[in-house]
């Protein structure tokens, strides 16, 4: 009997403790459930003061108006119609379809507003991904402002062109990187990676730089919070970063590889030499470029007629040293589109892969005669590149005004006599900075191979460069404290 009452003891017991730990579990999981219902609802008011704070800037600017440029018809009039007609238009088809979208739900006016949106989420995601890193919440917000409202942003949100479009998803793939290295680059952290990096170079096609300096930036960035069994060697993260590359590569290989098949023309696009022509054509004489190869003097011909015809109509351009590096970028636009692509088309009509093949036979033969003028062109460009993207940052208004702040504060600080304040290293301002210089170096380095570093693709090439600024100087003037992490 007493063995019979222990028994039945015991069973209530065990009865009694199932029950605790199911409602233990359960006040468990609602827990969980509770705090990821308040982090969602905590981002998504992030974002949203984010995408407040953008729209009334833009709305006081007037850069919700839609401006047109010479490029905005080509990406209005994609022709969608047939592959074959695609595979010759001089665009990619991504900014196109965005644009098709956009005009069919809201109309082309909200093109503005569409490009905000995407920006604002790009800046968004790297403020998050920073944070990740164990960055302060008032240094990553002042990265991620100076990524918003940047030149790139500033210049171009009004716009119908892919230059902000660009810039965002390119900022996108760069915090996905970031988030790759902190995921001790796992395979499947890679896939945004691939498909942001691949939907940069579909919007404009000058992001194929982004390509290799995902082999260079994921080698050498390291996440310091990892422990030690997942650490990698420099040959490791090497290894993992070019594969990493040639993923990214592989869907763009298939598009060239596509087109070979359609229209005969294996390459991204038949778009590029006509930018590198509006370099080449000014780094020879006339006489020079008319005693090339035989198989490119009659382009050569056409060119020089329709040149020389647009320097009596347009005087100006005949002014300036004719081997300067901003002589060469004030008539690189007017001779690609006044004089070069007119005169392929006088002789190859409308075909567009066999003006883009003719014209790029040309470079060949220039460069090849030439190859030292070519040479001193790009440590030029390189120059302007650096001094030209440092004159639009400083003179970028809210970022002088942040830089006049930061000045009058340390003057203060310096003037009262206040004790120095050293507010130490941060692993995500570590990663930033090898981030900017690494992609500034790259996407500029890709630029000046066949086009000038105007203002536009100069900017986007240092976006990265005021936001590690601004953080630097955010983390300089907080009080050593300890990092609050959302």
């Amino acid at each position: 009997m007493q063995r019979f009452v222990a028994k039945e003891r015991v069973a209530r017991v065990r009865d009694a403790l199932g029950t605790a730990q199911s409602y233990a579990d359960k006040m468990t999981q609602n827990h969980e459930q509770g705090l990821r219902q308040l982090l969602l609802g905590s981002l998504a008011t992030q974002w949203s003061c984010l995408l407040v704070m953008m729209f009334a800037y833009a709305l006081i600017t007037d850069r919700l108006t839609l401006k047109m440029v010479p490029d905005s018809p080509s990406y209005i009039e994609y022709p969608f119609e047939s592959l074959d007609a695609a595979f010759r238009s001089i665009r990619t088809p991504a900014y196109p379809v965005m644009v098709r979208l956009v005009t069919a739900t809201f109309g082309v006016v909200a093109i503005p507003l569409m490009q905000l949106v995407l920006h604002a989420t790009a800046a968004f995601l790297l403020i998050r991904e920073l944070q990740r890193w164990g960055t302060s919440n008032a240094v990553t917000w002042a990265v991620g402002l100076a990524v918003a409202l940047g030149c790139t942003f500033v210049d171009n949100v009004s716009i119908l062109s892919t230059d902000c479009a660009a810039a965002s998803v390119g900022v996108v793939t760069v915090a996905m990187l970031m988030r790759w290295i902190r995921l001790a680059r796992q395979w499947s952290a890679a896939l945004p990676v691939i498909v942001m990096c691949v939907l940069a170079i579909a919007i404009r096609p000058a992001y194929l730089a982004i390509i290799p300096w995902i082999a260079i930036a994921g080698t050498v960035i390291t996440f310091p919070e990892q422990p030690e069994s997942r650490q990698l060697s420099w040959f490791k993260r090497a290894v993992l970063a070019v594969g990493l590359s040639v993923l990214c590569f592989v869907p763009i290989v298939g598009w060239m590889s596509l087109r070979g098949v359609v229209v005969g023309d294996f390459g991204l696009l038949p778009f590029g030499h006509q930018n590198l022509a509006g370099i080449t054509i000014q780094l020879a004489s006339d006489d020079e470029l008319l005693a090339g190869k035989s198989e490119t003097r009659d382009l050569a011909a056409a060119i020089v007629d329709r040149k020389n015809i647009l320097l009596e109509s347009e005087p100006w351009l005949a002014l300036g040293d004719a081997g300067a590096t901003m002589t060469i970028e004030n008539r690189w636009d007017s001779y690609v589109w006044h004089a070069i692509v007119p005169a392929a088309a006088s002789i190859h009509g409308r075909d567009t892969i066999a003006n883009h093949r003719a014209i790029a036979a040309l470079n060949r033969d220039i460069i090849n005669r030439y190859p030292l003028r070519y040479c001193r062109w790009l440590v030029l460009a390189a120059r302007r590149a650096v001094w030209g993207s440092a004159a639009n940052i400083l003179m970028q208004p809210i970022f002088l005004m942040g830089l006049l702040v930061v000045v009058s504060l340390q003057l203060w600080k310096v003037l009262r006599g206040a004790p120095r304040d050293m507010s130490g290293q941060d692993a995500g301002l570590d990663a930033l900075f090898l981030v900017a210089v690494s992609y500034f170096i790259c996407m500029a380095g890709f630029v000046i191979l066949t086009s000038p570093p105007l203002g536009r693709f100069a900017d986007a090439a240092a976006i990265f460069i005021p936001a590690w600024i601004a953080g630097r100087l955010t983390l300089h003037f907080l009080r050593p404290r300890a990092i609050d992490m959302v």
